[in-house]
């Protein structure tokens, strides 16, 4: 495992402030087995992709929930039962499906990267509810080169690194493909992909209730809420735009009819 001194520094740290029980902090500790990276915290064992992912973690594993939950609108813009279906695009290592989990939402994840898809797969094995894809969602189905930063949580089209191509596809395409009748949220977080993502739902757009997007400035260092605003609005949706913590997002509402507003 490779940790700087100033991390490894950090994370005693982080072990200190957990003792004197400061802050909501809590006790982190990274380890690597046959089957890859993991952090320990408060006995669950997460798969991770780069040791710098335990400081998502600090406050514990039920806060990092609440803070995804609360980022993507879970509650205020999107409401979750046991009957949901959520697309979770750029799943990461499947924290988000653990937030569906709590309302027994039906989760697609979708991760492009192959050493986080491992991560995902791992992590949400417990979940029955959870299916996992190893895909590019974007405009068009075919191949697109993607590239890998799995250290910095930032893998993408738009990234600078190593470069492998990778299966795409369309939520259109997805949809029709799963006979979806309904998506009650989908959650982006596609490292600047955002537009294209929707651009790909197409004929689908009918059936998704909600959208969250994190439109932060991470295609080639500008954000897409402008493009991902102007889509969604030419479907339907209701646009809010949001500051939440350190994430800016967009979300989409879908709109009552006149009808159902009396």
């Amino acid at each position: 495992m490779q940790l700087s001194v100033a991390q490894r520094l950090k994370l005693v740290r982080q072990r200190i402030l957990a003792a004197l029980r400061i802050g909501g902090n809590v006790d982190v500790r990274l380890g690597e087995g046959p089957d890859g990276l993991f952090a320990i915290v408060e006995g669950r064992r997460i798969a991770i992709p780069s040791p710098l992912r335990w400081k998502l973690y600090r406050k514990g594993w039920a806060a990092r929930l609440d803070r995804l939950e609360q980022e993507y609108g879970v509650g205020r813009h999107a409401q979750l039962t046991a009957d949901s279906v959520v697309l979770d695009i750029g799943a990461n290592a499947g924290e988000f499906a653990f937030v569906c989990a709590r309302y027994n939402a039906s989760v697609f994840c979708f991760e492009p990267d192959p050493a986080v898809f491992a991560c995902l797969r791992k992590n949400t094995r417990s979940l029955s509810a959870v299916r996992t894809f190893d895909c590019v969602v974007w405009n068009e189905t075919g191949e697109v080169d993607f590239a890998l930063a799995p250290e910095r949580a930032d893998s993408s089209v738009f990234a600078d690194g190593p470069r492998i191509k990778k299966r795409a596809i369309t939520i259109e395409s997805f949809a029709r493909e799963n006979s979806l009748t309904r998506v009650d949220l989908l959650k982006c977080d596609a490292e600047g992909g955002e537009p294209e993502v929707l651009e790909g739902v197409g004929a689908a757009f009918p059936l998704i209730r909600a959208v969250a997007l994190d439109t932060g400035a991470e295609r080639k260092g500008k954000r897409t809420n402008k493009e991902c605003a102007a889509i969604l609005s030419a479907h339907g949706f209701h646009v809010f735009d949001e500051r939440i913590g350190s994430r800016l997002m967009t979300y989409g509402v879908r709109r009552q009819s006149a009808q159902s507003q009396r």
